[in-house]
């Protein structure tokens, strides 16, 4: 018996975005025998049937408030029950959710060519583009008989009772104790003090077995899943066969929920690379590790990927970051130092804390991207000329030679009237040209790009600012000129 599907407007509603204050449908075929019941953020909604069918409707009038709502289906027979969980974006009716979808679309797109590149790739081999990946290999692996069998296992690891470890709660005085613990059992406090004539501490660590928060099997599990849901996402927005794309659907939802039932914490650490399972189901795990690992999946961290429909400005700067490293990888002759983007598990970020890229030339000079720095008035080699603290979204950090150090700095800018940025994001732009400088007052900021969602062409004005279109869909030859001539002009 096939699994039901819910649509919405007619449409999957995986990665669907809906604006406020609209009207939609959800809808759903069943048997005869079969009731369904839809709730989202905790309201029932009430159902209709049309005369002659069996298709479940409910009719949402989406709320004002943008943001991620959770959805949750249930359909039941007399002999079973079907439980399907997701969220819809709510895009605030003034920003364009097409827009929302372009960018998330991209970032999944080139998540390979930047990984490719990454490993030292930077060109394709053949008729075939680098980085490229097939939708319909990956739809059959995550519709396959591989990934069914590895959501079973989690379901089960899921159920069984949490590994044990030995760990230290809290002291105690040891006479207060009910039951003499046993000594291999306790530590001495540091303020501990011996006891007359034992020579035993008066105050203990009393270590107890108690739930393992890191469950080595169930961290690899989440991460796991976690890949998965974004490598589904990715091949959603793709051009697949409809059945294919409604069966996707099904198994996404399948994940998200039991992503869900997962005891670990939100914010997963590094999954163990070396690691050594101890059960059947933990050796079906470390199989489709290295089953996904040939199939050369990479995304991005599912922090990005869920970023709100009303924060599209941060998702439309981090697009342009992804797009700006892409373009700086593509330098000829360049060697890849150093790079935080690409993690141990294979998937993608960008973070503040250390440089995005480092990159080599043949001539001994050094191009580093960091993502948001901090210019303080001490920093060093490059640093605010007055009392503020500067953070561009974009540096790009130039070390040749026998030269002073430059910096190139971009900024992404989402506001736009009409297709032009308005007159004071210009003056932000200048504040970075006139106020960010070298240790010893020199000005560092020779040129400026400001990206915008726009379709014009670039505008260079006299001082060094560059008004740069860019957008998804669109090409970014622009991007990878101004960059080529801005960075090469100043190593050569």
């Amino acid at each position: 018996m096939s699994e039901p599907v819910l649509l919405l407007d007619g449409m999957p509603p995986v990665g669907a975005v809906v604006l406020e204050r609209s009207v939609v449908e959800w809808s759903c075929e069943l048997p005869a025998t079969a009731t369904a019941q839809l709730v989202i953020d905790g309201v029932t909604l009430e159902p209709f049937l049309r005369p002659g069918e069996h298709i479940w409707r409910w009719r949402w009038s989406v709320p004002s408030i943008a943001g991620e709502y959770t959805v949750r289906f249930t359909a039941t027979w007399p002999d079973r029950q079907f439980e399907w969980c997701d969220v819809v974006q709510v895009a605030p009716s003034l920003l364009d959710a097409q827009q929302y979808v372009s960018l998330l679309a991209d970032l999944a797109a080139i998540a390979p060519a930047l990984a490719h590149a990454l490993h030292g790739g930077r060109f394709g081999a053949g008729s075939v583009g680098y980085g490229v990946s097939d939708p319909a290999a990956f739809a059959a692996l995550l519709t396959g008989s591989a990934t069914r069998r590895l959501l079973t296992t989690i379901e089960r690891l899921a159920r069984r009772p949490r590994r044990q470890r030995l760990q230290a709660g809290g002291w105690h005085e040891l006479g207060a104790l009910r039951e003499r613990p046993d000594p291999a059992r306790w530590r001495p406090a540091a303020s501990a003090a011996p006891l007359p004539n034992t020579g035993w501490p008066d105050r203990v660590w009393v270590v107890t077995p108690q739930t393992d928060p890191l469950d080595r099997g169930l961290v690899v599990a989440a991460s796991l899943l976690d890949r998965l849901i974004n490598l589904g996402r990715w091949v959603v927005l793709r051009d697949v066969p409809h059945a294919t794309r409604a069966t996707l659907v099904m198994v996404l939802g399948r994940m998200r929920a039991l992503r869900i039932r997962l005891d670990v914490p939100a914010r997963l650490p590094p999954s163990p690379s070396a690691w050594t399972p101890q059960s059947a189901d933990e050796r079906v795990l470390t199989a489709y590790r290295r089953l996904l690992r040939r199939q050369l999946g990479v995304g991005w961290t599912p922090e990005l990927l869920s970023i709100p429909v009303r924060d599209v400005a941060r998702l439309y700067e981090l697009w342009c970051t992804a797009r700006v490293t892409l373009s700086l990888l593509r330098l000829g002759g360049s060697e890849v130092l150093t790079q935080t983007l690409l993690a141990a598990d294979s998937t993608l970020q960008i973070t503040t804390e250390h440089p995005l890229l480092a990159l080599a030339l043949p001539n001994n000079t050094t191009i580093t991207l960091r993502y948001q720095p901090r210019y303080t008035p001490d920093s060093t080699p490059f640093r605010s000329l007055d009392d503020r603290v500067r953070v561009p979204d974009l540096a790009i950090e130039i070390a040749a030679p026998n030269r002073s150090p430059n910096l190139i700095i971009l900024d992404a800018k989402y506001r736009s009237e009409a297709g032009e940025l308005p007159a004071y994001v210009l003056d932000e732009g200048y504040s970075y040209l006139a106020g960010l400088g070298r240790e010893y007052g020199e000005r560092a900021v020779s040129v400026l790009a400001l990206l915008f969602p726009g379709h014009n062409a670039p505008i260079t004005y006299a001082s060094g600012l560059t008004v740069l279109p860019l957008l998804p869909g669109a090409s970014c030859d622009h991007l990878d000129s101004w960059l080529r001539h801005n960075v090469l002009d100043r190593i050569t």
